[in-house]
């Protein structure tokens, strides 16, 4: 929080966008880094299994995360489909999700600002707007999406290999 000139306490100002999918780009490829590593670590020197056992898990929720970010915030800037799966798919070849992000910034997808409103013509874009405005109940919810989908991905077993 900052104090203004006339002494009140301001609000630190909201992370837009950029700030968020970048945050939450790097974020999955370093999740990805840590799996890599404990792959290798596993099927290549053969000495442990525990970097797959701590970073898999990790990764898996950091990806769920990548794509619900990438979702909001395609609706909010108003992404094409096609730019939308192209985002989504950046989350599957380890590190791609930085590519796409300095990709989608120099063509400027990802503004410093949040664009929905409360009267924008689309529901998906008044959801967005909600979610914003609540930032804690945004957080709640994007934690119990992610907790619900990595609850379904665990009842359907890991993945074969």
């Amino acid at each position: 929080m900052s104090t203004s000139v006339s002494g009140s306490v301001e609000a630190p100002a909201m992370a837009g966008p950029l700030q968020v999918f970048r945050i939450v780009a790097v974020g999955e490829a370093m999740s990805w880094a840590g799996l890599l590593t404990g792959m290798f670590l596993k099927r290549v020197t053969h000495t442990t299994d525990l970097g797959v056992t701590i970073f898999g898990p990790i990764h898996g929720v950091v990806f769920l995360a990548f794509c619900l970010v990438t979702v909001a915030v395609a609706i909010d800037q108003g992404w094409s489909r096609r730019r939308v799966l192209l985002g989504l798919a950046s989350s599957l070849p380890p590190f791609f999700t930085v590519l796409f992000e300095r990709y989608a910034e120099s063509r400027g997808l990802l503004g410093t600002a949040w664009l929905s409103r409360h009267d924008s013509p689309k529901a998906s874009q008044r959801a967005v707007c909600t979610l914003l405005r609540h930032p804690v109940r945004a957080v709640v919810l994007l934690l119990v999406a992610v907790a619900a989908l990595a609850s379904v991905a665990l009842v359907a077993g890991p993945p074969v290999g």
